[in-house]
């Protein structure tokens, strides 16, 4: 029963850090964004800044995927 909530908290932490990753990484540059932005927002440093945090997440999504499928080939029966 542990096992399967911390699978579940694995799992859910990866996709969170995936579509947050992809979110930052994306919507900086995207023409939504631009028309309207002013002060701060239409800076390029910060538009990378936001990428940067965009691609620490997918980084990070990325090692506990490899943790988890490590964790996973470990399980009794995961080697089939």
């Amino acid at each position: 029963m542990r096992r399967g909530l911390s699978l579940a908290g694995n799992v859910l932490f990866v996709f969170y850090c995936t579509a947050v990753g992809v979110y930052l990484l994306l919507r900086p540059w995207s023409a939504a964004s631009a028309p309207g932005a002013a002060g701060i927002s239409a800076s390029g440093f910060f538009r990378g800044f936001v990428s940067g945090l965009g691609l620490v997440h997918l980084a990070v999504g990325v090692a506990d995927l490899r943790s988890l499928s490590r964790s996973l080939e470990d399980l009794p029966g995961g080697d089939r």
